[in-house]
């Protein structure tokens, strides 16, 4: 069986949740003791869960697959994939601060075509809620991006 004859959404989510988590619990070990411990309570179950997901998902789509071998991505959902990618490398790169309401601002403006008005504010409210809720108001540090501690470090 080829490997793009079970390639589908549902597949291609399940991965991307996997690698999602699994690369959180591996960042975490590099943290201090104290620090790793909440990454990692999240990670590892959601590492877990999502090779689960990750198999189940596959079993369903070679079920599929025999009955319609033409299934493939959607340009939705292919779309939708790289947002997450970008996400994902922009908050890994630059830290949820910096990132976000830059992403936020791209997702609406770019991606989703709504107007320079609606983006601007989501970004903005993005960029409040990070910083002044959660970094300023409840004093919990964010993750800064391995980029910007390099560059400040």
């Amino acid at each position: 069986m080829r490997i793009d004859a079970i390639w589908n959404g549902r597949v291609a989510t399940a991965l991307a949740m996997l690698l999602i988590f699994l690369s959180m619990s591996l960042l975490a070990l590099g943290f201090p003791e104290k620090a790793r411990l909440m990454p990692l309570l999240v990670g590892v179950p959601g590492t877990l869960l999502g090779l689960i997901q990750l198999v189940s998902e596959i079993r369903h789509a070679r079920q599929e697959s025999a009955d319609d071998p033409d299934i493939r991505l959607t340009s939705a959902e292919r779309s939708m994939f790289v947002w997450i990618f970008l996400f994902f490398v922009g908050v890994l790169g630059f830290g949820f601060s910096y990132a976000a309401p830059v992403l936020v601002f791209s997702f609406l403006y770019v991606g989703r075509k709504e107007s320079l008005k609606i983006a601007v504010i989501s970004a903005a409210a993005t960029w409040a809620v990070l910083f002044g809720f959660f970094e300023k108001g409840f004093e919990i540090p964010l993750f800064p991006g391995l980029i910007v501690e390099w560059l400040l470090g």
